[in-house]
């Protein structure tokens, strides 16, 4: 009776044990999920930001104090779990050698963040150049 006693409570110790793990590892995996999501949505963000530098005709005009020449009014949402915003920051212009002076590089900086379940957030900071034709 004693020996029966003794396995049930180590079988009863090691059930308790790997509950623990599981419920650590599902947490942990969950935790991974939306880290990798929001990550995913901010990289999504960067390059919608790209896009919209490509598809602007002429040098997009300054839209406050810093520089801005675009600021998201609010997250756009990719799925039901997860979203994204973006500014894009004008950083300089310069003369492009080996090109006419007319043309020139306009440096931006793209400021993405994502966001998904559960307050999991990430950034990315994109540089890109566009070269534009002044007074065209």
């Amino acid at each position: 009776m004693v020996l029966v006693m003794g396995v049930i409570v180590t079988l009863t110790v090691m059930a308790m044990v790997v509950l623990a793990v599981v419920t650590t590892e599902k947490r942990t995996s969950f935790a991974e999920y939306t880290n990798k999501r929001s990550f995913y949505s901010a990289d999504a963000a960067g390059e919608a930001g790209v896009a919209w530098i490509r598809r602007q005709a002429s040098p997009p005009a300054l839209v406050d104090a810093q520089n801005h020449v675009s600021v998201a009014a609010g997250y756009t949402a990719l799925s039901n779990d997860h979203r994204y915003l973006y500014d894009v920051r004008f950083v300089k212009q310069q003369f492009r050698p080996g090109w006419s002076a007319e043309y020139l590089d306009f440096e931006y900086c793209v400021e993405a963040k994502g966001a998904s379940s559960q307050l999991s957030e990430a950034a990315v900071e994109l540089g890109a150049v566009r070269v534009f034709r002044e007074g065209y």
